[in-house]
């Protein structure tokens, strides 16, 4: 038997070094260039993205201030007035509406002044049988209440009542001490509407909203907000739920007895971000939040029958 060898397939020649083809300069410019716009256009929404990420932190930061805020507020006005006068005399209001009672310290004469953007009142708040003098007041950054313009700062007051310092039927302006110890910043609404008109009156917001070249001032953006600033920071309300024209005080019986009208008190905050990145980079505008507290008045006022 004759043995074969299978024929083996030679590969083929290879080619010079000096034939092999790369890429060419401007082939290698192309996809540098494109490579550079793909990476810019990713860095440049990463960019934005972590930005509105901070604005959105932001904005939940507002809120979540502004809600214990709200939340104390209504816990006061829920106070007001307790321990009053009827607790502890069975003679009705006309025995109770004295100046002696108005000045005791441990009693609490309720409501004592409202307006757009003030409210003083009188009630043990921390439930420790103690009665305090609470206040609420919206300034401007120079202290002025009410404010000439805004954003502006609420703040909050209390100091345990000192007898013999309080308002009554012959008195001057309330005198009980304050201590302004809690404050909310960044309110831009400051409304002290006319009548009972819901809303209108707000101060200038200063600034400017960055597009535009920052040209646009934030009154002039933010007014395109339903009567974003126009809202009163304190409004009344009486028994029906109709607005009770503002601003009233216990100094005399006439303000006395429109006082007891007063059933409920809402509280509206309108909150605008600041800093860095209190912004939309997008579109330059600052985040909004709006939060709303309704208080109900559960206690009577010394002069109520």
């Amino acid at each position: 038997m004759k043995l074969t060898t299978p024929l083996r397939t030679l590969p083929p020649p290879r080619m010079p070094v000096s034939q092999a083809r790369g890429f060419s300069l401007i082939e290698l410019m192309v996809s540098m260039a494109i490579l550079f716009v793909v990476v810019g256009t990713a860095v440049n929404y990463i960019g934005i993205a972590v930005q509105r990420s901070k604005g959105e932190q932001t904005k939940v930061d507002l809120a979540q201030e502004g809600r214990e805020f709200v939340d104390e507020f209504e816990r006061d006005i829920h106070q007001a007035g307790y321990p009053g006068c009827d607790f502890f005399n069975t003679l009705g209001s006309s025995n109770c509406a004295t100046t002696a009672n108005y000045n005791k310290a441990s009693l609490a004469m309720g409501l004592v002044s409202i307006s757009y953007t003030n409210i003083i009142f009188e009630g043990d708040v921390n439930g420790d049988g103690v009665v305090e003098s609470v206040q609420y007041r919206l300034v401007d950054s120079n202290s002025n209440n009410p404010p000439a313009s805004c954003p502006c700062t609420l703040q909050r007051s209390q100091v345990p009542k000192v007898a013999g310092l309080s308002a009554a039927l012959s008195a001057p302006a309330y005198r009980q001490a304050t201590n302004w110890s809690q404050e909310l910043q960044d309110i831009v609404n400051s409304g002290s509407p006319a009548g009972n008109a819901a809303y209108g009156g707000g101060v200038p917001i200063s600034g400017n909203v960055l597009f535009g070249g920052g040209s646009i001032s934030n009154t002039a953006y933010y007014a395109a907000v339903s009567s974003f600033k126009d809202f009163p920071v304190f409004s009344a309300y009486d028994q029906q739920g109709l607005l009770v024209a503002l601003p009233l005080d216990a100094t005399t019986p006439a303000g006395q007895h429109a006082l007891t009208n007063i059933r409920s008190i809402r509280l509206t905050i309108n909150l605008l971000g600041s800093g860095l990145y209190g912004y939309d980079p997008k579109t330059g505008v600052r985040p909004v939040v709006t939060l709303v507290g309704d208080a109900r008045r559960s206690n009577k006022m010394a002069w109520e029958p």
